[in-house]
């Protein structure tokens, strides 16, 4: 696995990042086509930091986004045993993702990575078709609920609109529809609200889409956890292909900026699955109407 991330390193260019590892007696046994392997390892890296006891602490059939668009995998088993049975039955933790063993939990712990050795590849090789069969996560509605519920998302507008943040309360509910039709599979946000824009200019145009899109990440980053990150370290914005990254993070003076813009009133609001955190100022826009969502 080691070599075929070596000849596509952009797979590894986002972060935070959890790869799933398949031994290398695994792939011998896979038959796939060269030109299909950069598909199947987009498949095994997840673009959130996932370690043992976050898996844990998640429920059964839980669905975790991958590299590719819409497809998601699955916690299929959970068995976590308190100390005193690990200690006196040998009771071992056991997780599953699509029904295949972690092998080697937290092989690979380093700032926003994780890596965690699999028995074997989450998904086969259609020889008939001609095509990788991946599994379909089918999460419990309770964990879907949150990006679909619209009244999750209108809390965090009420807030905003509550305190002083009218205009990007009004702006996030214009593109609320097209988050959740874009990202079926998302589960937490983080959002970095400015003080009141001029974003009536924007108004109804695409430009405004990627503009709100630009100011939230995927997964939900309390101000500690951000804290607990590197200066560079990238986080996946909501338009497809961009990130912020972290340019200062100082634990002495608890100084943290995003894309050079400081963190000035950090979990300004924060819900199971939402943290809003206020910005000074409005993100540098000057890509965003090159990008394309």
């Amino acid at each position: 696995m080691a070599n075929f991330l070596h000849i596509s390193p952009e797979l590894l260019h986002s972060t935070p990042q959890t790869i799933f590892a398949i031994p290398d007696a695994a792939f011998a046994n896979l038959s796939i086509p060269p030109y299909m392997i950069k598909h199947l390892l987009a498949y095994h890296i997840s673009p959130t930091k996932l370690t043992t006891q976050d898996l844990l602490n998640k429920p059964l059939k839980t669905c975790l986004p991958t590299l590719i668009h819409h497809q998601t995998l699955s916690i299929t088993k959970i068995a976590n045993y308190p100390n005193w049975a690990k200690v006196l039955c040998n009771k071992k933790q056991v997780l599953e993702i699509n029904n295949v063993l972690i092998t080697h939990p937290d092989l690979f712990l380093q700032q926003s990575v994780t890596i965690h050795g699999v028995a074997g590849s989450f998904a086969g090789y259609d020889h008939r078709q001609e095509r990788i069969a991946l599994p379909y996560c089918k999460q419990d509605r309770v964990e879907l609920g949150f990006i679909k519920n619209k009244e999750e998302w209108g809390r965090v507008i009420k807030f905003l609109s509550s305190y002083g943040f009218m205009s990007f309360a009004i702006g996030l509910n214009s593109v609320t529809d097209g988050i959740v039709k874009e990202y079926p599979d998302l589960d937490s946000v983080t959002i970095f609200t400015p003080p009141n824009v001029a974003l009536m200019a924007m108004s109804s145009s695409p430009l405004l889409d990627k503009f709100m899109s630009f100011h939230m990440v995927v997964q939900r980053h309390s101000f500690k956890q951000l804290a607990g990150l590197p200066p560079g370290a990238s986080l996946s914005t909501l338009v497809r292909g961009k990130h912020v990254d972290i340019t200062e993070n100082s634990r002495v003076s608890q100084a943290m900026s995003i894309n050079g813009v400081v963190i000035t009133t950090p979990d300004l609001f924060v819900l199971k699955n939402f943290v809003v955190h206020g910005i000074a100022r409005a993100l540098n826009m000057d890509e965003l109407p090159s990008m394309s969502r």
